[in-house]
C-alpha cells in the first residue's frame, strides 16, 4: 500500500526556484500542488510544465488556500522571514527556507521561534552541507588531514557578499566544527548596482573572522576582485585549496613522519600531494538531499541557528565597518538585532 503524498509549494521561480521544483520530481513521496511568483509570466511557464499545479502571484494567498506540507522559500531575502513564520502560523510542517535565511538577526529570531512553538521542522539551504564530499572533507579534516587547522580563506569577484559569502562562512563553520566569536569587517564603497534590482543592497566586503577554536576565516568578496572563487585551509601539517567552479582540488600535506615538527629547515620541500576525490557539485541533487532530509524526521543539517550564525556573521561585518572596522563580538549584541540589510 503507497504512502500519501506530501503537498509541496514552491514560492519564488527564479533559477533557484526551478532547481527546487526539479529536487522534487526527485522525491517520490512529494506532490507539487502550487507555485507561486510576483511574476506572472514565471508562473505561467511553471503552468505549462506541471499539469493540475495551481499557480499564485501572491504567496499569502496561497497559503490561505492550500493545505500544505511543505513550502520551499526561494524568494530574495526581504521576505524570507514573513513568508516562512505565515506558513509556520498556518500549520506547514516543513520549511525550507533560502540563504540568507532573512535580513536581519531579530527577524531570524521570530523565524526560529515560531517554527519551534508551531512544531515546524525548519531547515535553511547552506546545501553543501548535504554533499556527501564536503561531509568527507569535514570528517578527514578532523581525523588530521593537514593537522590542526588555523586558517581558512575564501576570495571572489562581484560582491553579494551576504547572498553569496553565507554559504561560504556556513561551510567554514561546518569544516571546523566551531563558531566565529569576533569579527573586523569592511564593507566595498563601490556601490555597483544590485543585478537583482534597486531595492536590494548587498555589496561586496572583506572580513576577518576569529573562531571559539582558535582559528581565524579571511573573505573576500570586494567588487575589484575581477576572478572566480579560490578556497583554502591551512593546517599546521597541510593545506586543501579548490575551486569549485573549474573543479579543481588540490590536497598536500607534510608526511607523518614530520607532523610533529611544524618548523623545519626546508619546510615547503616536504609537503606531499594527498589523494582526494574532488567534490562535484549537483545543486538539484543538493537540494534533494536536503528536503529528503528534513521531511525524514532526522537530526536537521543545517538548522534555523545555523542560518542565523551565518547571517550575524554578515550582518556583524556590516556593523564592523560602520564603526571603522572595529572589532564586533558574535554573536551580536542586543543592540545590532534591529539592523535590517535588504541582502538578496
Amino acid at each position: 500500500m503507497s504512502q500519501p503524498s506530501l503537498r509541496a509549494a514552491v514560492i519564488g521561480l527564479g533559477r533557484h526556484g526551478f532547481r527546487h521544483l526539479q529536487a522534487y520530481q526527485r522525491i517520490e513521496a512529494l506532490e507539487l500542488a502550487a507555485v507561486c511568483d510576483v511574476r506572472a509570466d514565471q508562473v505561467a511557464a511553471v503552468l505549462k510544465e506541471y499539469q493540475g499545479v495551481k499557480g499564485y502571484t501572491d504567496w499569502k494567498e496561497l497559503l490561505q488556500n492550500e493545505r500544505l506540507d511543505l513550502v520551499s522559500v526561494v524568494t530574495n531575502g526581504p521576505s524570507h522571514a514573513s513568508i516562512t513564520i505565515a506558513a509556520a502560523e498556518h500549520g506547514v510542517k516543513h520549511v525550507m527556507c533560502e540563504k540568507p535565511m532573512a535580513t536581519s538577526v531579530k527577524d531570524a529570531l521570530a523565524m526560529i521561534r515560531m517554527c519551534s512553538d508551531r512544531g515546524t521542522r525548519l531547515a535553511v539551504c547552506h546545501g553543501r552541507r548535504w554533499v556527501k564530499g564536503y561531509k568527507d572533507l569535514r570528517d578527514l579534516i578532523a581525523n588530521g588531514l593537514i593537522g590542526k587547522p588555523g586558517h581558512f580563506s575564501f576570495t571572489c569577484g562581484g560582491g553579494l557578499f551576504a547572498g553569496n559569502g553565507t554559504h561560504i562562512m556556513d561551510l567554514v563553520r561546518f569544516l571546523s566544527g566551531s563558531n566565529a566569536s569576533l569579527v573586523i569587517g569592511f564593507v566595498d564603497k563601490a556601490d555597483k548596482p544590485n543585478p537583482r534590482g534597486a531595492d536590494f543592497k548587498d555589496p561586496g566586503a572583506v572580513a576577518l573572522y576569529f573562531f571559539d577554536n582558535g582559528s581565524r576565516f579571511i573573505i573576500d568578496m570586494c567588487d575589484d576582485i575581477g576572478v572566480s572563487q579560490r578556497f583554502e585551509i591551512v593546517g599546521d601539517k597541510g593545506r586543501v585549496l579548490f575551486d569549485e567552479l573549474e573543479g579543481r582540488w588540490e590536497v598536500t600535506a607534510r608526511p607523518n613522519e614530520n607532523g610533529s615538527n611544524p618548523v623545519t629547515p626546508n619546510w615547503w620541500d616536504l609537503m606531499r600531494p594527498v589523494p582526494f576525490e574532488p567534490v562535484v557539485l549537483d545543486m538539484v541533487e543538493m537540494v534533494r538531499n536536503g528536503l529528503q532530509e528534513l521531511l525524514s524526521g532526522e537530526e536537521i543539517t543545517c538548522t534555523g541557528e545555523d542560518g542565523l550564525a551565518a547571517l550575524e556573521m554578515a550582518i556583524g561585518a556590516h556593523v564592523s565597518s560602520r564603526k571603522g572596522s572595529a572589532r564586533i563580538q558574535l554573536p551580536l549584541a542586543e543592540e545590532y538585532r534591529q539592523i535590517d540589510i535588504p541582502f538578496t
